[in-house]
């Protein structure tokens, strides 16, 4: 994707839909009046792919932020495996983030305010998030229609591919607020221009009546702690020249792994998430890859310098790692 000027400022991104007036004079019990949907069958002029890039790595630092909050600052009961949905979507907001970023995405926030009870009240927490989730779900589907528009069907792919991710999470917390998670048969279209999300950011942006803040969108190192090995499987976009055999020449040389921030990663005595944590690998330090061990999710695991092993996703791998010999994890 090419890179184009941006037309927009955080300021103009709060011009569009709602009242500020309407924003900060609005309950909670208002939520699904505040955040209300409408469709929209066409308009005058459609949004340029800076203005859908930037929007959307703003939506997805907005994620990453809440869902940060809610494992890090919540008094909210949840039980392990509802801590553990929540890593895995934060890493995947987190990876959304950084392939905008990577094709020139700019968000136009850091700092954000939230209800005020979001992080104290299951109900509030459920609710309000699958609000925003279907929000994001809506702008991504009419990423994928505009960019197709533009003429960049892969990279209306790769938003495609970022909307099933999205539906997941909005189903997971459903689940948690005691819904059914698979409540539709399509994801919902609910908005033409991605820009016509704009409402559902800005009380977010903007704070006032029931919302506390601001927040700050924390490091994707701090976000990298809190996820530990409990994440997801990176996956290739579809903009990734290699993903249908246009792959360039095969790495060469030994395979050596290193901590890819400033976190420490879990060494552990087997190649699953539930064995036991035996060592570290420090910031900044390299391992020699001896082998290589599936788990049952898909995920690999190294085995470095028979040491233990530490997944692959938490590490920076370099050299011939694709040759590494099978082993028994």
């Amino acid at each position: 994707m090419t890179a184009m000027k941006t037309r927009m400022s955080r300021r103009d991104l709060l011009k569009g839909g709602a009242t500020a007036a309407v924003i900060t004079g609005a309950a909670l019990v208002g939520f699904d009046t505040l955040f209300g949907y409408r469709q929209v069958f066409g308009q005058d002029a459609g949004d340029d792919a800076m203005t859908i890039f930037n929007l959307a790595a703003t939506a997805e630092t907005l994620a990453c932020t809440h869902y940060y909050n809610v494992l890090t600052d919540s008094s909210i009961a949840l039980t392990p495996a509802e801590i553990n949905y929540l890593k895995s979507a934060i890493d995947a907001e987190l990876q959304h983030l950084e392939f905008l970023n990577a094709n020139g995405g700019r968000t136009l926030a850091t700092e954000f305010y939230f209800p005020q009870n979001v992080y104290t009240d299951r109900e509030q927490f459920s609710q309000i998030t699958e609000r925003a989730e279907a929000a994001f779900v809506a702008a991504y589907l009419a990423a994928v229609r505009r960019i197709s528009e533009l003429g960049n069907p892969l990279v209306a792919a790769a938003a495609a591919q970022i909307v099933a991710v999205e539906q997941v999470h909005l189903a997971l917390i459903r689940q948690i607020g005691g819904r059914v998670p698979n409540h539709v048969a399509l994801a919902q279209a609910l908005i033409y221009n991605v820009s016509d999300a704009t409402p559902i950011l800005q009380p977010f942006l903007e704070g006032g009546a029931n919302f506390s803040g601001p927040k700050s969108f924390p490091t994707a190192d701090m976000i990298r702690e809190v996820i530990g090995d409990v994440g997801v499987l990176p996956v290739k976009p579809f903009t990734d020249p290699t993903l249908f055999g246009e792959a360039g020449a095969a790495a060469t040389g030994d395979c050596t792994v290193t901590s890819g921030g400033d976190y420490n990663v879990n060494i552990r005595d087997g190649a699953s998430i539930n064995a036991n944590i035996i060592d570290k690998l420090k910031p900044g330090a390299t391992l020699m890859v001896t082998g290589q061990a599936g788990d049952a999710d898909g995920f690999t695991w190294y085995q470095v310098e028979s040491r233990g092993f530490v997944r692959s996703d938490v590490v920076a791998a370099t050299g011939g790692c694709a040759a590494a010999p099978a082993v028994t994890g």
